[in-house]
């Protein structure tokens, strides 16, 4: 019997990857126990790229086993990636991203003691990887529309800042293959979330069908600096669908498309207090927050609209007639061929989701293993009520329910209840306490770092500038974090 074809979805959350890892993991433990898929395509952006490039790693060369919850849950804590020795040439960025390209040269190698690569029977024959990227700078493209005028037809520019990377992978390739690189450098640019991840510079070849699907207005090669993929294309489904449809052993296979999106959540409540009293107003951290956030959110919205919503109800007698557009969803039963793992509407809100951009998860190591259950808690619930996957036999009672285990239950409601949970890095100090110390350090090495803007002859006072600047500037940061909240 011919196995069904599984493209994999994965959208951005910064350290609500945790629970993207979660649910990945449980979903191809259950898949390689049934032997009835075969993954041929996975789409990211952000931290869902980050996580693809882990599993099709895995896949390749691993059997399946894959290092997501020791990468997402273990090695990346906020205590590292406040790193206050940065290297001197990094661009400025809240974070340091150090940590990440060490875990992710780390984990995207072979070293020779670990032998020979093992394929995963999950794995299809041509593993497809697209990665969301976008270009800071922008590229020109010549529109493919030309428009009549003076008696001729004239092509018109435009600029766009949306790309991908695409990456063919087979058992020709070696998992030492300096492809290995390439895509890890993709993937962090994909996860350089502005101002917060310093961007990723990456050489792209205008008629290199990987790097553009539509050739830009550039000739040979370029360099441009890029930034998260999740800014212009957060839920990449999309590139799922294009890529599933360049595949010709795919065709005529019966497909599945497995979204996993973490940023669902239950109905927002309303700010009651004026908009001018509002820390969004108020505060210029809070503001350039919650326009980043918005900008992931409706960039979701767009695609799953686009691309799943709309071909489900296709021909359908009630068309949505009187819905709001990027409000109203289809019943999941309209949707025959699309899987979609997030978390349930009445759920305790992730731990992931608080701070600023999603980055409390990143905070303390219990945050992140209470999202990764989380995700595969959901991820079995979909497996097995719409995909009839076998459950996963091996997971301690208990595993799928972490808000009812007192170990994981603590209280994210303000930011003050973090000086309520004692950290797992540091059991001496609360999780408030060792995040504060290690920003503060962070905040004080990025200044030391910054130019002085004054004549190089008045050097000598910077022994009292810099000082004053770390101290009004630090006050300020630390007055902002409540609202960023």
């Amino acid at each position: 019997m011919e196995k069904k074809r599984v493209a994999l979805v994965l959208s951005g959350g910064v350290s609500l990857g945790s629970y993207i890892a979660g649910a990945l993991d449980e979903l191809l433990r259950a898949l390689t126990l049934s032997a009835a898929y075969e993954i041929d395509v996975i789409t990211g952006a952000s931290a869902g790229a980050t996580t693809a490039a882990l599993i099709a790693h895995g896949l390749l060369y691993r059997g399946g086993a894959t290092a997501l919850h020791d990468v997402w849950v273990r090695q990346i804590d906020m205590h590292d990636l406040l790193d206050p020795h940065g290297l001197p040439d990094e661009p400025f960025s809240l974070l340091s991203n150090r940590r990440l390209t060490d875990v992710a040269r780390q984990v995207l190698s072979w070293p020779a003691e670990w032998g020979e690569p093992r394929r995963s029977p999950l794995c299809a024959d041509r593993l497809v990887v697209a990665l969301t990227i976008a270009n800071i700078e922008g590229v020109s493209y010549r529109s493919r529309v030309r428009m009549p005028t003076g008696g001729k037809e004239e092509s018109f520019l435009q600029v766009r800042h949306a790309e991908q990377e695409v990456f063919y992978l087979s058992d020709q390739i070696r998992p030492d293959d300096a492809i290995w690189q390439r895509i890890g450098d993709v993937a962090l640019a994909s996860a350089a979330l502005p101002g917060v991840f310093p961007p990723m510079p990456l050489r792209r070849r205008a008629t290199n069908p990987d790097h553009y699907i539509q050739q830009p207005d550039f000739v040979g090669e370029a360099e441009f600096l890029y930034c998260d993929g999740g800014t212009f294309n957060n839920l990449p489904i999309d590139l799922a669908w294009h890529y599933a449809r360049q595949l010709p052993e795919a065709r005529g296979a019966e497909r599945v498309i497995i979204i996993v999106d973490p940023s669902r959540a239950s109905v927002r409540a309303l700010n009651p207090l004026p908009p001018r009293q509002r820390a969004l107003y108020r505060n210029p951290l809070v503001y350039f927050s919650s326009l980043i956030g918005a900008v992931h959110a409706e960039s979701s919205a767009i695609q799953f609209d686009r691309e799943v919503v709309l071909p489900a109800v296709a021909g359908r007698d009630g068309d949505l007639q009187g819905a709001l557009p990027g409000v109203d969803r289809v019943d999941v039963e309209l949707l025959s061929n699309v899987a979609l793992v997030l978390p349930l509407e009445n759920a305790l809100r992730l731990y992931g989701s608080y701070l600023g951009y999603a980055l409390a998860a990143f905070l303390d190591e219990r945050l992140r293993e209470h999202d990764f259950r989380r995700g595969a808690a959901d991820a079995r619930r979909v497996g097995r009520d719409l995909l009839e996957l076998p459950e996963v036999p091996d997971r301690p009672e208990g595993f799928y329910d972490p808000d009812t285990d007192p170990s994981f239950v603590v209280d994210m409601s303000s930011y003050t209840s973090l000086d309520t949970i004692v950290s797992t890095g540091d059991p001496r100090r609360t999780v408030r306490q060792r995040f504060e110390s290690d920003l503060r350090a962070r905040v004080h090495a990025l200044i030391n770092r910054a130019p002085l803007p004054w004549p190089r002859w008045v050097w000598l006072y910077s022994w009292l500038a810099r000082p004053l600047a770390r101290w009004l500037i630090w006050r300020r940061v630390r007055e902002a974090l409540p609202g960023l909240w």
